[in-house]
Parts: structure tokens; C-alpha cells; sequence
């Protein structure tokens, strides 16, 4: 390669997040003639930064942080900013979801080129810099880089059925999937395999519903309910603690209904108070579960929590709280379970893995991870159905009125419970072993 090639995206700076490949990337591209070192104090002058940060073996919520608070760093500079992550090499923990990060950036930044390589496995420290001096200097798309070129990642779209149905019972364990749309794709799971057992887990508590208030899944009645009955005890309501407190019943409320739709369905339905972001907690859930009902033969992780806010105020707190469920609470799940006995795994991703979302930086990353670990137990779960989920937006859970009018002045067509909990126990029962991500609804506009 004539170092002509890469002087137009000269001069270069990589960052030291992960040191070897930093420093080789810096001593092959000196050895092309270009201008590079390690990414200082200053980036005046750089063209082109090389983020290495999602190679090292920081934890996975911090990793993707820092990567996020690099590109941070770097808007003012308008740099091209090239993010490298692996592609399934280590353990789970080493998998990176920083493709939601570099599409939902090319939203935010329209004007900025921001572009994430995946390294393949297995192959040296000069094979891995010389694969990216080549997609530097031809100017390759987001994409996995390998012996080839560049390899684009398909997610499949109107996935088919190529299995009968089975018939076997299976003990499942759904996070997340006590309330909203999960528990609309789990309650037509559990009427589709009546024999099954199923062990919703979420940290909220069960609340009893009070006494001679009509059951009702309106907030503002069920808060002026509180308020007059803590009037006729001779309190002084504060209105914090009473929203609060009516949120609590509509919660239990929601997870009572659950449990007996799936009943009603001749299922086993139990929930459990767990918190997925907590090692010890997931442990000692998994130990009642195998020792009560037997191994846990089918996964559906539905947790997540958002913090929309656009990429440049985002805190390493916002990261934290939208990684704890989504993504430390699948590491620590995969860690505590038996992944031999698993025969059904589904893992509730979202588009904006694929297309990035303009507000969910944080989000995009963490559901594209979930991607990769989909890919990852596919590969060492043959015999098993592995799906994640990329779904669109509902009419429903997450998606409030406001949403609702945002998706549709983009022509964003939301998805009816009805019809995505069919298409979810269709493809967990019976889909495709080798289509693994599947993409449920509209394609989204940049």
C-alpha cells in the first residue's frame, strides 16, 4: 500500500484504550508515511481518530462509556472517528454493541463521519492493523472487517417457519416480562405450551391492591383514592409519596393480571423480585428456580429501561442505568445459568440497534450487544432456537402518545400486541435456527 493512500485521512491519532493494537496501529501507519501517535490532551490538527477502547478488557458497561465519552470529546474537533470492537472473540463480556453507537451518532451528527469495524478473531496484531489501514484507505462502510475486505452483517427481515412446533414442557425464565409488551408475547407463549412453567422476574415488589378501591388502571383515580382515604385518617398527603405509592398498585396490578392470563392458559405461573443488575440476586434467583421447578430450558430476556437524551449530555450515570437490566443483567444470567440445558432463548432487542435513534445512544448500544450475544449462543447452542428481537416501536409499553406521534410523522408504523406476540412465539417455537436477528416492523429513516 503507496502511503499516498492514506494521506488524505492524515494526520492520525489512535487512542491507548487497548495499548497493543494502539501501538501497532500507530507504528504501521508511520510505517506508510503517515502522520500518527496515541490520542493526546489535544486533537488539534487530526484528522482521523482510531478508537481502540472497545478492544480492551474494561467491564462491559464502562467500556462502552468510554468509547461514547471519546466520541464526545472529539465532536468539536469534527475528526473522522473510527470505533474498532471485536467480533465474538473472549467471553460474553468481551462483546460490544458500539455499531448502535456509531449509527445513532450519524443522526445526532450529520455532518461528522463516524463509522465502527468489527476485528475478527484469531488472527495477529499486524493482521488486525493492516485489515484497518486498508478500510482507512478505501474508505469502507460500518461493516466486520476480515481476510476479504469488509463483510456486512445481515439482519433478516420477514423471517420464515422451517420446524414443527414442540411439544415439550419448558421451564422459563422471562425477565422483564411481568408487565408491558413482554408479558403480551410470554401470556400467547404460555397458551401455546399450556405445560410449561414460567418464572416472570422484574425488581418491582407486589403491592396489594387496598380495599374497597375498585380496581382500575387509571392513575390520577387511583391517586385520588390515596388522597382521600389519607384525608379521612387525618394525614396531610404529600403528593410525592402518594404518586409514588399509586404507581406501586398499578405495577402489581399489572404483574397479578399477568400471572393469571398465563394460569388461565393451564401454564405455571410464578414472579419473582429480582434485581437482573445485581450478580448475587440473579444467582439466588436461578438456585430457587433449578432447585424448585428443575433447569431452565427457555430464556426470554425482555428487561430495559430508557434515558433519551442526545449523545453530547450524555453521563456515565445514563449508561449505568440503561446497561444495568439490559445488559449487566444478561451477563450475570449467563454467567448463573446452565447454557447446556437451554433449548429457546429470545432476547428483546430493538431497531434502534440496526438504524441508530436519534436520543439512545446508550440504548442503540446496549441492544446491539444483545446482537452479539444472540450470534455467540447461536454458535455454541446448535441445537437450540436463538432469536433476538429487533423490534420497532409498539403500540404500547415504552411507546407513549408522545412517541406515537413521533414515529408516525416518520412514517414509522407501530406494532399491534397482537400481532407481535405472534410473530415473537412463532419464531421462538419454530423459526429458523439460522436466522438469529430478525428485524420486526418498518425499516427507519435516518
Amino acid at each position: 500500500m503507496a502511503a499516498q493512500d492514506l494521506s488524505a485521512w492524515g494526520p492520525f491519532a489512535v487512542s491507548a484504550g487497548a495499548l497493543e493494537i494502539a501501538t501497532e496501529l500507530v507504528q504501521a501507519l508511520t510505517g506508510r508515511g503517515a502522520q500518527a501517535d496515541l490520542l493526546g490532551d489535544s486533537v488539534q490538527g487530526v484528522q482521523t481518530v482510531i478508537v481502540t477502547e472497545g478492544l480492551s478488557h474494561l467491564p462491559v458497561t464502562e467500556r462502552h462509556w468510554q468509547v461514547l465519552d471519546i466520541c464526545k470529546r472529539l465532536y468539536a474537533s469534527g475528526a473522522r472517528i473510527v470505533i474498532l470492537e471485536h467480533a465474538g472473540a473472549g467471553g460474553f463480556a468481551q462483546l460490544c454493541g458500539l455499531k448502535g453507537l456509531s449509527r445513532t451518532l450519524r443522526q445526532e451528527w450529520p455532518d461528522r463521519s463516524i463509522v465502527t469495524w468489527s476485528l475478527p478473531a484469531g488472527v495477529t496484531l499486524n493482521a488486525q492493523a493492516e485489515l484497518v489501514l486498508a478500510a482507512v484507505a478505501s474508505n469502507a462502510p460500518e461493516a466486520d472487517l476480515d481476510a476479504a475486505g469488509t463483510s456486512v452483517m445481515e439482519i433478516g427481515a420477514a423471517p420464515g417457519l422451517v420446524q414443527a412446533a414442540p411439544t415439550d414442557a419448558n421451564v422459563w425464565f422471562v425477565p422483564g416480562g411481568a408487565r408491558g409488551v413482554t408479558a403480551a408475547c410470554v401470556s400467547e407463549l404460555a397458551r401455546r405450551q399450556a405445560g410449561s412453567t414460567f418464572i416472570l422476574a422484574g425488581r418491582s415488589g407486589i403491592t396489594p391492591w387496598p380495599e374497597g378501591l375498585q380496581p382500575t388502571s387509571d392513575v390520577k383515580l387511583v391517586r385520588g383514592a390515596l388522597i382521600s382515604a389519607a384525608k379521612a385518617r387525618g394525614e396531610k398527603p404529600a403528593l410525592p409519596s402518594i404518586d409514588r405509592q399509586a404507581r406501586a398498585l398499578l405495577t402489581g396490578q399489572e404483574i397479578r393480571h399477568t400471572l393469571d392470563v398465563i394460569a388461565a392458559a393451564g401454564a405455571g405461573a410464578v414472579y419473582l423480585q429480582v434485581d437482573m443488575s445485581n450478580r448475587d440476586s440473579v444467582l439466588a434467583a436461578v438456585q430457587k428456580i433449578t432447585a424448585e421447578c428443575g433447569p431452565i430450558t427457555g430464556l426470554v430476556h425482555g428487561a430495559g429501561v430508557l434515558a433519551d437524551g442526545l449523545a453530547l449530555k450524555k453521563t456515565r450515570e445514563d449508561v449505568e442505568y440503561v446497561f444495568g437490566p439490559k445488559v449487566e443483567g444478561l451477563a450475570n444470567l449467563i454467567a448463573a445459568i446452565d447454557l447446556s440445558q437451554l433449548r429457546h432463548v429470545g432476547l428483546f432487542s430493538s431497531a434502534s440497534a440496526v438504524f441508530g435513534n436519534t436520543g439512545q445512544s446508550d440504548y442503540a448500544m446496549a441492544n446491539a450487544w444483545l446482537g452479539a450475544v444472540a450470534r455467540k449462543l447461536a454458535t455454541q447452542l446448535p441445537a437450540a432456537i436463538v432469536k433476538s428481537f429487533c423490534w420497532g416501536p409498539w403500540d404500547g409499553g415504552m411507546v407513549d402518545a408522545t412517541l406515537a406521534g413521533h414515529f408516525a410523522t416518520r412514517g414509522i408504523s407501530l406494532i399491534g400486541l397482537q400481532d407481535g406476540a405472534r410473530i415473537f412465539a412463532d419464531q421462538i417455537l419454530q423459526g429458523d435456527r439460522q436466522e438469529i436477528e430478525l428485524l420486526i416492523g418498518d425499516e427507519w429513516a435516518g
